[in-house]
C-alpha cells in the first residue's frame, strides 16, 4: 500500500472517529438537558404538593376549632382551593396510580367536604355533628401525612437524588420486576401513600364521592389502543414535522395512559387509546421583550386550531406569565359552552409562536352530548341574580361540578357596583345560584376568584 494511500486512510479513519465521538457528545448532552429540565419540573410539583398539604392541615386544624358559619364558610373556601391544588400537583408527578392511590382518595375527600360544606353554610344550614366529626378524622390525617410530604420534598428537593429516574426501565420490564427495580421516589411515596391503606369512604348527605380520582376518560373510553408507532405518526402530523425528529421515551400507565416523547426542543404526550395529543410544550423557549398583544397571540392560536382542524372552540380566559400568554378554550356546541372540554394553548409574547398545549381536560371531558330543556326562561334566570349586577350579556353554559357531574346554567356576564366583571351562572332547571365569579383583569391577563 502506498504512503499517500495510508496517510488518506488514516485521515478518513481519524475525522470518522471525530464525527462519531462529537455526535455522541451531542447526543449525551441534549439527554442530559432533557432530563434536568423534567427534573426541575418534578422538584417544583413536589414542593407545591407540600406547601399545599401542609397549608390543609393548617386550615383542618383551625376548622375543628370554628363555631361560627361565616369562619366556617371561609376556612372552608380555603380549604378546596388547597385540596385542588395539591391534586393538581400531585398528578404532574411521575407516580402510578397503585402508588398514589391512599393520598388521591384523601384529596379528593377533602375537596368534597370543603364543596359540601360550603354548599351547606350557603344555604343558611349548621355543620352536623357528623360533619364536625368527619372534619377531625380528615385533620388527623393531615397531621401524619403533612410531615411525611415535606421531608419527601425536602429530601428530593435539592436534586441530589432523580424522581421517577427508572419510569423509562421499568416500563419495559415484567411485572414482578418491575416492582422490584422501583426507585427510591417511587418507594419513598409508596410507604406515604400507604398512611392511607385503611382510610374510610366517608358517605354523608353530601357529595362525598371517590367517583372523582376513579373518573374515566371520557373522549378514549369506547376507542382502540394505538401503537407506539401510530401514536408517533399522529404526534409528528400534529406538529408538521418528521417522524424521524420524535424520540420515544416511555409509556405512562394510569387513569389516562399515555406515549411520551420527546426531540431537541420539546415533550409531548399522546394517549394510548384512540392517539389524542395530550400535552405538548417546548422546552427552550425564547425570552425577551414582548412585542405581540393579546389579540395578536389570540389569533396566532385561533390559527393553530384551525391548521389542525380543532372547531368549535371558544377562547375564554388567559393569563400572562413568564413571556406566555396561556390562553383557554372550551368547547361550544348548540351555543353551549361547555366549560369541563378544556384545551390550554400558550403563545410566546415574544416570539408570537405556539410554545405549549394540553388538551387533558377536553380529552378527559368531551363526550357527544344532548342538552336537556331549559324548564325556566333567561329572563326568569335573571331575577336570580343580585340587583347590585347588571346584567351585560347572557349566554347557555354547562359547568363541571367538584362531584363530577354537569349542570346547565345560563351564564350571566355582569358589571359589579366597582365597574368589575362578574360571572354569575344561574341553574337552567331550578333558577338557583351554582356559581359566582369575579374577574379581575389586568394587562397579565383574567384571575378568576
Amino acid at each position: 500500500m502506498r504512503l499517500r494511500t495510508k496517510v488518506r486512510l488514516i485521515s478518513f479513519i481519524s475525522a470518522s472517529v471525530l464525527i462519531i465521538l462529537s455526535a455522541c457528545i451531542t447526543g449525551f448532552y441534549l439527554a442530559n438537558s432533557y432530563k434536568t429540565r423534567i427534573q426541575y419540573s418534578y422538584q417544583r410539583s413536589l414542593s407545591q404538593l407540600s406547601d399545599y398539604v401542609s397549608s390543609m392541615k393548617t386550615t383542618l386544624e383551625k376548622g375543628a376549632y370554628a363555631n361560627t358559619p361565616p369562619q366556617q364558610y371561609g376556612l372552608a373556601s380555603k380549604l378546596m382551593v388547597q385540596a385542588e391544588g395539591a391534586k393538581n400537583a400531585l398528578s404532574q408527578l411521575p407516580v402510578s396510580e397503585s402508588d398514589s392511590e391512599g393520598i388521591q382518595k384523601y384529596l379528593t375527600q377533602v375537596a368534597d367536604f370543603a364543596s359540601f360544606s360550603i354548599g351547606k353554610l350557603s344555604r343558611k344550614e349548621t355543620l352536623s355533628k357528623d360533619n364536625l366529626n368527619a372534619l377531625q378524622q380528615l385533620s388527623e390525617y393531615a397531621d401524619d401525612i403533612a410531615p411525611k410530604v415535606e421531608e419527601l420534598s425536602a429530601r428530593f428537593g435539592d436534586g441530589s437524588e432523580s424522581i421517577g429516574e427508572n419510569n423509562a426501565l421499568k416500563n419495559n420490564l415484567e411485572t414482578q420486576n418491575r416492582l422490584a427495580e422501583k426507585s427510591g421516589f417511587d418507594n419513598s411515596f409508596l410507604s406515604v401513600s400507604k398512611s392511607f391503606a385503611d382510610y374510610p369512604s366517608l358517605i354523608y348527605d353530601g357529595p362525598f364521592a371517590d367517583s372523582v380520582q376513579r373518573k374515566k376518560p371520557r373522549l378514549t373510553e369506547n376507542e382502540k389502543a394505538v401503537s407506539r408507532e401510530q401514536a408517533q405518526q399522529k404526534l409528528a402530523d400534529f406538529l408538521h414535522t418528521d417522524t424521524q425528529k420524535i424520540r420515544y421515551r416511555e409509556t405512562r400507565n394510569g387513569n389516562l395512559a399515555v406515549y411520551v416523547f420527546s426531540a431537541q426542543d420539546m415533550y409531548a404526550t399522546v394517549t394510548v387509546k384512540g392517539g389524542h395529543i395530550c400535552e405538548v410544550f417546548k422546552t427552550d423557549t425564547v425570552q425577551g421583550e414582548a412585542k405581540y398583544n393579546y389579540e395578536q397571540m389570540l389569533n396566532s392560536a385561533l390559527q393553530f386550531f384551525t391548521a389542525r382542524e380543532l372547531y368549535d372552540m371558544k377562547e375564554s380566559y388567559y393569563v400572562i406569565q413568564n413571556g406566555v400568554c396561556t390562553i383557554n378554550f372550551a368547547y361550544q356546541k348548540d351555543g353551549v359552552i361547555c366549560y369541563g372540554d378544556l384545551i390550554k394553548v400558550g403563545v410566546s409574547d415574544t416570539t408570537g409562536e405556539i410554545v405549549s398545549y394540553n388538551a387533558e381536560g377536553y380529552i378527559m371531558n368531551h363526550t357527544d352530548r344532548t342538552f336537556m330543556q331549559a324548564d325556566i326562561t333567561a329572563e326568569k334566570a335573571k331575577e336570580s341574580v343580585s340587583p347590585l349586577l347588571s346584567v351585560v350579556k347572557t349566554e347557555k353554559a354547562l359547568i363541571p361540578m367538584d362531584n363530577g357531574k354537569e349542570i346547565l346554567c345560563y351564564e350571566f356576564t355582569c358589571k359589579g357596583k366597582d365597574k368589575e366583571n362578574v360571572l354569575v351562572y344561574i341553574n337552567c332547571q331550578t333558577a338557583m345560584e351554582e356559581q359566582i365569579y369575579i374577574l379581575l383583569q389586568s394587562d397579565g391577563g383574567t384571575l378568576v376568584m
